[in-house]
């Protein structure tokens, strides 16, 4: 069934952007996402994670595009690891403003690094990290689906809501660029699906405890604001949750495939908006 969807989707094909963000610790404050520091911490702690897990994407992929058989998933695998290039370099950039504010992430930053160079690459085969980068793939595209279906983003500050509606765009753009390059390659239903539990402890994990780390080093993790923000933002405004539930269900189908998720067009609303008119670079 795999192969038959992949013969059988309907491909779009998406370009390289270069964006030009302006970023500073004057313009930023410490709770630049609706004045919250729960969903602050949220998005920061993606922020500190996403760089390197972005570039165990490339890698993954990379070692594959000799052996990519279809044309068009050669295509948008190439464009999938320049739109991930350009995500890490933008990211890392708002590192300075954290730690600006006062933040110590260096031992979380080195842990990430370390977790993704020295303990998955060298333990998974390149198989199966390539699994694990099309489920984190299936997660990125939930949470940028969830963030622009709401506009949970008109809350946050100016610099930062053009970072993340740009990156949950091309999220959304590219979401089935690496399942596609699994499919082609292997498609192993049962590599899929146990690369993908741990996939789900990880990224869950890794987004809640960096959450909790950052709001620990503001002495805010007892607050009665704070915990009312977590509620609110795992079960009742954005309902992280009750998404992230059926996303999990849904990729176990034998028949999934990301473009069965029908939230393109928040991608193209983003681009076709003014503030969204990047140089395209390939």
């Amino acid at each position: 069934m795999s192969s038959e969807i992949l013969q059988d989707k309907d491909f779009h094909f998406y370009p390289v952007r270069k964006p030009k963000f302006e970023f500073s610790e004057n313009g930023t404050s410490k709770h630049w996402m609706d004045g919250s520091a729960y969903k602050t911490h949220i998005l920061n702690t993606w922020t500190l994670f996403f760089p390197d897990g972005e570039r165990f994407f490339i890698r993954s992929i990379q070692k594959f595009l000799p052996n990519i058989k279809d044309p068009r998933v050669l295509r948008n695998a190439k464009a999938f690891m320049g739109q991930e290039a350009q995500h890490a370099g933008e990211h890392k950039k708002t590192w300075k403003i954290l730690e600006d504010q006062g933040f110590k992430i260096k031992t979380f930053t080195d842990f990430v690094n370390s977790f993704f160079v020295n303990f998955v690459e060298k333990v998974l085969p390149a198989k199966s990290c390539l699994a694990a980068t099309a489920g984190a793939e299936h997660y990125t595209s939930l949470v940028a689906t969830i963030g622009l279906q709401i506009k949970a983003l008109d809350q946050a500050e100016s610099e930062m809501k053009r970072l993340w509606e740009w990156h949950a765009a091309e999220e959304i753009e590219h979401k089935s660029a690496a399942y596609d390059v699994f499919l082609d390659i292997s498609g192993n239903y049962f590599r899929r699906m146990i690369t993908f539990l741990g996939v789900t402890i990880v990224f869950w994990a890794a987004t809640f405890i960096g959450a909790e780390i950052l709001l620990w080093q503001e002495g805010l993790t007892f607050k009665w604001k704070t915990r009312k923000d977590a509620f609110r933002f795992i079960f009742i405004d954005e309902k992280v949750f009750f998404h992230a539930l059926g996303a999990f269900f849904r990729y176990f189908r034998p028949n999934f495939h990301p473009e069965q998720e029908d939230n393109l067009e928040l991608s193209k609303i983003i681009f076709e908006s003014p503030e969204h008119k990047y140089k395209e670079i390939a």
